[in-house]
């Protein structure tokens, strides 16, 4: 979920090597280029899945590999359909990143970026959204949850216990 984390366990898996492709960097290139006059970006991201199916995203970031990648990291999965699509081109791995709302908004909050929602309300409906998308079914179904509520310096000491697992 949005400001759960996710983006700092990518930066530990850059940080071993790994490529990291960021799916809404990705749909963000495709909303600057196709978007309608006020489009919000979910909107647009829905808009793009009604159009292409489900799995469009995920079809749109496996362009952004050379073929050369033992181990990619696609940080922001949204559907089960995503998944799907990663499977076609290989193993794939889930990793649920995990903190409470409260958590969330905070770091939502300090972090400004311009898409994010500034109060707790928006950031519910935006969890309401995600959930429409289908994300809690890819959560519910994750190989390994980490669940960050807790100090960064905990979060990666955990996350590197699991990084080095896996790769």
């Amino acid at each position: 979920m949005p400001g759960s984390g996710k983006g700092e366990l990518s930066r530990l898996f850059q940080e071993k090597g790994v490529k990291v492709v960021v799916m809404s960097d990705v749909l963000r290139e495709r909303y600057k280029a196709e978007a309608k006059e006020g489009e919000r970006l979910m909107d647009f991201a829905f808009r793009m899945r009604n159009l292409y199916g489900k799995g469009v995203v995920a079809k749109m970031c496996l362009e952004k590999l050379s073929g050369d990648e033992k181990v990619v990291v696609f940080d922001g999965v949204r559907n089960w359909e995503e998944i799907e699509e990663f499977k076609k081109r290989g193993e794939v791995v889930i990793i649920n990143v995990h903190a409470s709302p409260k958590t969330r908004y905070e770091r939502l909050m300090r972090r400004a970026r311009k898409d994010d929602v500034l109060t707790i309300e928006g950031l519910i409906k935006r969890d309401f959204e995600e959930l429409e998308m289908g994300i809690g079914t890819v959560i519910a179904l994750a190989d390994h949850v980490l669940v960050n509520d807790k100090s960064l310096e905990e979060f990666k000491r955990e996350a590197e216990e699991l990084i080095n697992r896996l790769i």
